[in-house]
């Protein structure tokens, strides 16, 4: 059985850097976590409007680009134009900025782009020949965490395997933080506080979330699952991690966990793939990107798993990785 958990893909297919495809099998024993799971714990019966922007990327002309829908109003516009692949977008809050990747030079490389003017900038790097994986700023903006890959160790993206690393946002110095031989890192992300690191790696063999603890280095398993878990997110207030996993079946889901790890509980249970998940600013809203209607679009839903709403509507092509801003 072969198991590949990606960063880049879609659910159950494996899109690295636009190369390659790979197919996940999985077989998930009940319970989902040596816990028994927790009901959802309702907070409230109508949650609040929905408020600020989405930005996506989406197919929609071919290579992926980057397009912003206002909530309030729900209308669109292209961030980025060209015949290159811009992809993954992240929300950089010290700054209002977004970063994404884009090969539109010839090689894969970190974008910073200013919202207002659109205009964009290299993350100057220490190691520029590297493969850079889903890059999450830390609240103060001074470092990055991101998964790294040298290229001299890979033949393709797809065939790496990635550390954790520090990347100091004024200088480019790239520092490993894992180490792991064997094994691979993906998708960190900072807590609000900036004092823990949450990450999905597959060093037991198959992909759990783990949390790095910032002062001491130490790191703990927070699920152990015979099948996928990734993509940890946490909530704005730092007492959820929201997390997609394909434990419900073999489809992709997303769950939801106690800061501590306990208590996991389903958002999204059903046929479909659901998957990269991401919060709103007021932690009352989460999106994702779903194949409901067959092809993947950008929806919303409460962390009680009620109130879907969905958000875009390109029924000729994929909306995928969302982020939402202010």
């Amino acid at each position: 059985m072969t198991r590949v958990y990606p960063a880049w893909g879609k659910p159950v297919l494996l899109v690295l850097l636009g190369v390659g495809l790979l197919s996940v099998n999985c077989i998930c024993p009940w319970p989902l976590n040596p816990r028994t799971l927790a009901p959802v714990v309702h907070r409230e019966t109508t949650p609040p409007p929905l408020r600020g922007k989405i930005i996506y990327q989406t197919d929609l002309h071919g290579p992926p680009e980057l397009y912003l829908v206002d909530l309030r109003t729900r209308e669109s516009r292209r961030l980025t134009d060209n015949g290159a692949s811009d992809t993954l977008p992240t929300y950089i809050a010290a700054t209002a900025e977004i970063a994404f990747l884009s090969d539109r030079d010839g090689y894969w490389k970190i974008l910073i782009m200013n919202l207002e003017s659109e205009q964009t900038a290299s993350l100057a790097l220490q190691n520029p020949e590297v493969w850079i994986d889903t890059p999450s700023w830390s609240p103060d903006g001074k470092r990055i965490a991101a998964s790294v890959a040298e290229w001299k160790m890979c033949d393709s993206p797809q065939n790496c395997r990635y550390d954790l690393y520090l990347i100091e946002a004024e200088t480019g110095a790239m520092t490993n933080l894992t180490h792991t031989p064997g094994a691979s890192e993906w998708t960190p992300e900072w807590s609000p506080d900036g004092q823990r690191l949450a990450f999905a790696s597959d060093r037991d063999g198959d992909s759990e979330i783990f949390i790095m603890d910032w002062g001491t280095r130490q790191t703990r398993q927070f699920t152990h699952n015979q099948c996928y878990d990734g993509r940890p997110r946490w909530s704005p207030d730092g007492k959820w991690i929201l997390y997609e996993t394909d434990c419900e079946g073999g489809d992709w889901d997303l769950y939801l966990m106690d800061a501590d790890g306990r208590n996991p509980r389903p958002v999204t249970v059903n046929a479909t793939q659901d998957y990269a998940p991401a919060w709103s600013p007021d932690g009352h809203w989460i999106a994702y990107a779903g194949n409901a209607d067959g092809d993947y679009e950008i929806y919303t839903i409460t962390p009680e798993g009620k109130h879907l709403q969905r958000i875009t509507w390109n029924a000729c092509c994929d909306d995928t990785y969302p982020i939402w801003i202010p």
